[in-house]
């Protein structure tokens, strides 16, 4: 071979080997893809199966940042454009546009949500993977109960993605996911101002309220999830609208693992709640207030829903002038769309009272020495009414 030969080989590599270096950095970019982790939502009516947000969202991650040619946004980027947009995580899960419009700031490529459902033995998983270019969405699910459900849901992303086959699966990897879960037995704490009251848990007996305020019967060892406290003691409990019929007071409250939940339970005399529910209508016009001025009027409504759950409909307007030793006083009641009307005029130091039945209700109107009063009772109720 000539010198002049050789030196044509030599120069052809030296080229091609310089055109491969300049290629290799830009095949390389070009299979980066970005990704932002969303929201990974609890689908199950349970929420003690929360826990398996955190286990799901850290497997993900750890399979999809360590592969090659994928890059996960940093998630304080994230929180810092959700604090400048103003929104919320929950915001992007109702709304993909401004997910996308989100994960364009970010430079995402996709962006990821999740969602899963217990099932008893094991967890359905979907990921969604969205397409901040074209809107679409891909949808990768796995049933399992094992980490190896997530590693799969990882290869599938890793390989739709870039096109490389992974394998994360391995029987290392078969640890089950569902018994990670937090079953610590939580506690309540109940206060109550009501003396000796009988408490249940589920219904079965627990114990006795203290009777004060600020000292909590405690209830320890109650298993993680929902329970239903109830409390029993004659003549006390609470009253349901607008049918008036007496229970006792009970609450469902969620206890957490390992935590204290505190209930305040607001049982009351029964008798001290229709004493309330009676008084529609409970007011008075001092002779004083009349004192130099003109009339002086009011208008109540007194309208309420009796047991039947009906509406009855009242107005009651009263009027009131004092002109030296006299008194001008004049109550009229719209009674569902009927008027009734009293004069209680005359002298201001004669004593006058009336008691009216109107329909379910009674007006109670009185002129003494030194004011004018009316009241509007309900009479469809009374006291005593739950010892029946």
């Amino acid at each position: 071979m000539t010198t002049k030969i050789r030196t044509r080989v030599f120069n052809r590599l030296l080229i091609s080997l310089f055109v491969l270096m300049c290629i290799a950095p830009v095949a390389a970019q070009a299979f980066s893809v970005n990704i932002a982790f969303l929201s990974i939502d609890n689908l199950s009516a349970n929420p003690r199966y929360d826990y398996l947000e955190g286990i799901i969202r850290g497997l993900l991650l750890f399979d999809l940042s360590g592969a090659q040619d994928i890059e996960v946004v940093n998630r304080s980027d994230l929180d810092a454009i959700l604090r400048e947009q103003e929104l919320q995580l929950s915001d992007l899960a109702e709304d993909q546009n401004r997910a996308i419009e989100v994960g364009r700031i970010l430079g995402a490529d996709y962006l990821l949500r999740g969602e899963y459902v217990f099932l008893g033995n094991d967890v359905l998983i979907t990921v969604r993977l969205v397409d901040v270019v074209e809107a679409r969405s891909l949808v990768f699910s796995e049933r399992g109960g094992s980490e190896n459900t997530l590693h799969a849901i990882a290869e599938q992303v890793i390989f739709r993605l870039t096109g490389r086959e992974v394998a994360l699966q391995s029987e290392q990897h078969d640890r089950s996911i569902i018994s990670l879960q937090d079953e610590k037995p939580g506690s309540v704490h109940l206060f109550s101002h009501l003396i000796d009251a009988e408490i249940f848990v589920d219904d079965e007996f627990a114990g006795y309220t203290t009777g004060d305020p600020r000292v909590p019967f405690q209830i320890e060892d109650l298993s993680p999830g929902p329970h239903n406290l109830r409390i029993h003691l004659s003549g006390f409990g609470v009253v349901d609208e607008p049918q008036i019929t007496f229970r006792d007071w009970e609450e469902e409250v969620r206890i957490a693992p390992g935590k204290r939940t505190v209930v305040r339970a607001k049982a009351q005399l029964f008798n001290h709640i229709i004493y309330n529910l009676q008084q529609l209508v409970r007011e008075d016009i001092g002779f004083r207030e009349l004192e130099g001025q003109g009339q002086v009027r009011r208008e109540h409504d007194a309208s309420f829903v009796d047991r039947e759950g009906n509406p009855v409909p009242i107005t009651l307007i009263a009027t009131a002038r004092r002109q030296g030793d006299r008194l001008e006083y004049l109550v009229e009641i719209s009674y569902q769309d009927q008027m009734y009307k009293w004069d209680l005029s005359g002298p201001i130091d004669e004593q006058k009272e009336v008691r009216e039945r109107v329909g379910k209700v009674e007006v109670r109107l009185e002129v003494d020495s030194s004011e004018v009063s009316y009241e509007i009772w309900r009479k469809d109720i009374e006291q005593g009414m739950h010892r029946r």
